[in-house]
C-alpha cells in the first residue's frame, strides 16, 4: 500500500466515525457494514483518488435509510446514490447484502473483483467479511466454463474482422481489434480462476496473471497496428494485415495456454461450430 493510500485509509476511518453520528445513519449504524473500495483498498492511490465507501445492509434497512434521507431533505433521489463526504473528499452509497450476493450469482466479474478487495471499516459480526468468504469459496471453481465462451468470442471476433478488412472499413476494423484486446485481457484473469476488473483497471493488473505476464508486451504492442485514422487497403490476404495476423498469433497463444493448463477440448479447434 503506497503512502497516499495509507493517508486516505486513515481519513476513511475518521469519516466513518463521523458518519456513525449522522442524524439518519446513527439509527441504523449497527445494522450496516461499511467498506472502502477502489484505489484505497487496492493500495494504489494517486493524486486523483478519493474515498469510495459502500454501505451494506438488509434491503428493508436500506429502504428505511433512503426514506430517512429524503424526509430529512438530504437527498432527492430514490436510490440515494453517491452521497458526498465532506467537500467531495469521497462519496458513499447503499447496497443490500442481497445485491452483493447477486454479483456472484450473475457472474458480474468486475463487481466481484472490486468487493473481494474491499476493506471493511465497520462490520458488525463480520457480516461483510463472511459473505465475501462464503460467496468466493466456490466462485470460478471450474474456470473452463467461462474460458470457453470468452475463447469462442475471440475466435468469432477475429473471423468477423475479415469482412471490414477486405472492404477497407477502418472504423469497423478498429472496433473489432479493440474487442479482441479487451477479451484477451479479461481472459487473462479468468485463466487463473479470478474475476477481472472494470475496463479502467483491466490492463493495470494484467501482469499479476500468468497469461498476462507472458503476453502483456504483445498486447500493448498490438495497439500500434490497430487502424486509427489511416485508410485500409482492401482485398489483401488476411495475413498481410498486421492487426489480423498479430491477433491470430495471440489467440494461438491462448490455445496453447488452455491446452497446457486445462487439457484439450473439441471446441478449441472446432470453434466455428459453436456460433
Amino acid at each position: 500500500m503506497n503512502d497516499k493510500s495509507k493517508e486516505l485509509l486513515q481519513q476513511a476511518y475518521i469519516h466513518a466515525n463521523e458518519l456513525s453520528r449522522h442524524p439518519v445513519l446513527s439509527h441504523y449504524w449497527n445494522q450496516c457494514s461499511l467498506v472502502v473500495k477502489g484505489s484505497v483498498s487496492r493500495g494504489n492511490c494517486d493524486q486523483y483518488s478519493d474515498i469510495d465507501f459502500v454501505f451494506f445492509c438488509d434491503e428493508d434497512v436500506r429502504q428505511a435509510i433512503i426514506i430517512g434521507y429524503r424526509e430529512a431533505g438530504l437527498s432527492t433521489t430514490k436510490d440515494n446514490a453517491f452521497q458526498p463526504i465532506g467537500d467531495w473528499e469521497g462519496h458513499y452509497h447503499f447496497e443490500s447484502f442481497t445485491m452483493l450476493e447477486g454479483y456472484y450469482g450473475e457472474n458480474n466479474y468486475p463487481q466481484v473483483w472490486e468487493f473481494q478487495q474491499a476493506i471493511p471499516i465497520h462490520d458488525p459480526e463480520s457480516r461483510f467479511k463472511h459473505t465475501i468468504a462464503q460467496q468466493s469459496a466456490h466462485f470460478l471453481s471450474n474456470p473452463i466454463k467461462v474460458i470457453k465462451p470468452l475463447y469462442l468470442s475471440l475466435q468469432f471476433t477475429l473471423d468477423w474482422m475479415r469482412h471490414p478488412l477486405k472492404r477497407g472499413d477502418a472504423i469497423s476494423t478498429s472496433l473489432h481489434c479493440s474487442k479482441i484486446v479487451r477479451e484477451l485481457c479479461q481472459l487473462s484473469y479468468i485463466l487463473d480462476g479470478k474475476s477481472y476488473p472494470h475496463d479502467k483497471w483491466l490492463s493495470s493488473f494484467l501482469s499479476t496473471t500468468r497469461f498476462g505476464s507472458l503476453q502483456e508486451e504483445r498486447i500493448v504492442s498490438y495497439l500500434s497496428v490497430i487502424p486509427t485514422g489511416g485508410s485500409i487497403t482492401p482485398h489483401m490476404e488476411l495475413n498481410e494485415y498486421p492487426c489480423y495476423q498479430r491477433a491470430w498469433e495471440m489467440i494461438d497463444s491462448v490455445i496453447r495456454f488452455i491446452r497446457e493448463h486445462y487439457g484439450d477440448y473439441p471446441w478449441i479447434d472446432e470453434w466455428y461450430l459453436y456460433g
